[in-house]
C-alpha cells in the first residue's frame, strides 16, 4: 500500500492498530502526527517504514491482549530518534540502529519521547518459535547494533523496504522468507543458539505440503489456490516443488489418493461408501477417481475394499 498519515492520535491510534494490532495511546502530544507505508510480503509477514513526529507512548494492554488475541512477534528497528520498548519487565533503549522484539501475545509498551522513524516486521509466532528455541527470553531485550548477525539482518531489512513495492509477488515471498530467516539469525546470535528448523525455500515448500493436508477435502483447493494461500505465484509454487521432484497439482492428488487408500483400508470407516470417501477428499467425479487410484495403485477402490489389493500406504 502507498503511505497512510495521521494527523491527530485518534486517527495515529486507529492507523497503527490496522497496520500492527489493537493497541492504544497514552501520553501522546497534542501536535502529534505519523504516517506508516506497508508492504505484505507473505501472509501475516509484513514490513513497515513508520514515522512519528512528537512524543507518544502505545500501550498492549492487557485488556487488549485478553479481547483482542493477536499471534505475532514484531520487531522494530530504530532507524532515528530515541525510543524504548518495554515488556516482561524488561527495558530496551533504543538508538539508531538497534532494534527490539516484543510478543503481540503480552501486554507491552513502546516509548517515544522524540520524532522517530523505526522499520516494524511483522511475523507469526510460531514462524520464530520454531527457529528460535529461547525466544522467550529476548522480548524486550535490545539487539545490538555492533552484533554482525544484526547487521547484515538490519542492512538486509532497509533495503527491502527500499525497494519492497517494486517487487513482483513471488520476489516479496521469496524475500519475505528469507528476512523471517535473517531475523532468527539475528536473535539465535543473541543467546548463542544453533539452528532448529529448515529456512527459506525449504521452509515455505513444508508450509505448503501442510496446507495442502489441512485442506484434501476441499475440492477448490488447486495449485492456483496453495500458491494463493502462501502469497505467491503458480510459477514460483511449481518451481519449488519441481526441486522436490514433483509439482503441486501432483502432489496434492496424490496425498488424497494416500488419504483414500488408508480410508478404503480402515475398518472403522467400513460404513462409508466409496463415493462418499472420495467426496470427502476432493474428489468430484467418481469415475476421475477411480482411474487415478488404480494408475496410483494396480487396483481398483472396490477391490482394495474387498481385500484384492496392494498393501502399499
Amino acid at each position: 500500500m502507498g503511505v497512510r498519515s495521521a494527523s491527530s492520535p485518534e486517527e495515529w491510534a486507529h492507523l497503527i492498530s490496522e497496520s500492527f494490532v489493537p493497541l492504544s495511546l497514552a501520553n501522546i502530544s497534542g501536535a502529534f502526527h505519523g504516517s506508516v507505508e506497508q508492504t505484505v510480503l507473505l501472509p501475516g509477514v509484513t514490513v513497515t517504514d513508520v514515522h512519528t513526529h512528537g512524543h507518544s507512548v502505545v500501550l498492549r494492554t492487557p485488556r487488549l491482549t485478553r479481547v483482542e488475541p493477536r499471534e505475532y512477534y514484531l520487531f522494530s528497528l530504530h532507524l532515528g530518534g530515541a525510543g524504548a520498548v518495554l515488556q516482561d519487565e524488561r527495558e530496551a533503549t533504543l538508538h539508531p540502529g538497534t532494534g527490539a522484539l516484543y510478543d503481540a501475545t503480552r501486554p507491552y509498551q513502546l516509548v517515544f519521547p522524540t520524532d522517530t522513524r523505526e522499520i516494524v516486521l511483522q511475523v507469526p509466532r510460531r514462524s520464530l518459535r520454531e527457529r528460535v528455541g529461547a525466544i522467550d527470553e529476548l522480548s524486550g531485550r535490545v539487539l545490538p547494533a555492533d552484533n554482525p548477525a544484526a547487521r547484515v539482518f538490519s542492512a538486509f531489512l532497509r533495503e527491502l523496504v527500499g525497494v519492497s513495492e517494486q517487487l513482483a509477488l513471488e520476489q516479496r515471498a521469496e524475500l519475505g522468507w528469507t528476512v523471517v530467516d535473517l531475523l532468527a539469525t539475528a536473535l539465535r546470535a543473541t543467546v548463542g543458539a544453533e539452528p532448529s528448523a529448515p529456512t527459506g525455500r525449504q521452509t515455505l515448500l513444508q508450509a505448503m505440503r501442510s496446507s495442502v493436508l489441512e485442506h484434501l477435502s476441499d475440492p477448490a483447493f488447486t495449485s492456483a489456490a496453495l500458491a494463493r494461500r502462501h502469497g505467491i505465484s503458480l510459477r514460483y509454487a511449481a518451481d519449488l516443488f519441481t526441486e522436490a521432484g514433483t509439482s503441486p497439482a501432483a502432489y496434492i492428488r496424490d496425498q488424497r489418493l494416500k488419504a483414500a487408500h488408508r480410508a478404503l483400508r480402515d475398518p472403522r470407516q467400513s460404513h462409508r461408501t466409496i463415493a462418499a470417501i472420495a467426496a470427502g477428499l476432493g474428489f468430484t467425479d467418481r469415475t476421475t477417481f477411480t482411474r487415478a487410484f488404480v494408475r496410483q495403485y494396480g487396483v481398483t477402490p472396490a477391490d482394495l475394499r474387498a481385500g484384492q489389493g496392494s498393501d502399499v500406504s
